[in-house]
């Protein structure tokens, strides 16, 4: 599972940087057939759900501290479509001491979500909980790449 401290020292690219890589091998089909099960436990642990905005602002309104920063993943995509993700609870506060998101308010939140509202929102857990929404990009994004794959990880929230 992916931690706080993940975050913190990086190594969460790390992890993210091995499954695009398998998802970009010249034959990846191959691959994935012999590792799917193990990307599902992994991109399992994260419990990935997909979000309406007003599903992701109960998240925030409930939130003891809300930061706003550049997706995660956008490192690995230097020239990609900027969106921002909205930090939640422990690992808001960790992102603002790491000087990679800025504190925000609950309607901060909601403005920066409705930026990126032509891309699908995904909450996912870091320390066993919710604390990562994202807009994500479905070309880039690790989650929709599995779910292109036959990897079906991401749960629509009821």
């Amino acid at each position: 599972m992916a931690t706080i401290k993940n975050y913190r020292d990086g190594s969460i690219l790390e992890s993210i940087r091995k499954i695009l890589d398998l998802f970009d091998a010249p034959e990846p089909k191959s691959g994935l057939e012999r590792q799917k099960k193990l990307l599902l436990r992994k991109i399992g642990k994260f419990e990935p759900q997909l979000l309406t905005l007003d599903q992701a602002m109960e998240y925030i309104r409930n939130a003891r501290s809300i930061a706003i920063g550049e997706r995660v993943c956008r490192t690995l995509h230097p020239g990609s479509v900027f969106t921002e993700s909205v930090f939640l609870d422990n690992l808001a506060q960790e992102m603002i001491r790491q000087q990679r998101a800025r504190k925000a308010g609950v309607e901060d939140a909601r403005k920066s979500l409705e930026k990126s509202s032509r891309y699908p929102l995904i909450i996912s857990k870091v320390s066993g909980s919710y604390l990562e929404i994202c807009a994500s990009i479905p070309s880039e994004c690790a989650y929709w790449l599995a779910e292109k794959n036959g990897i079906h990880c991401l749960n629509r929230k009821p």
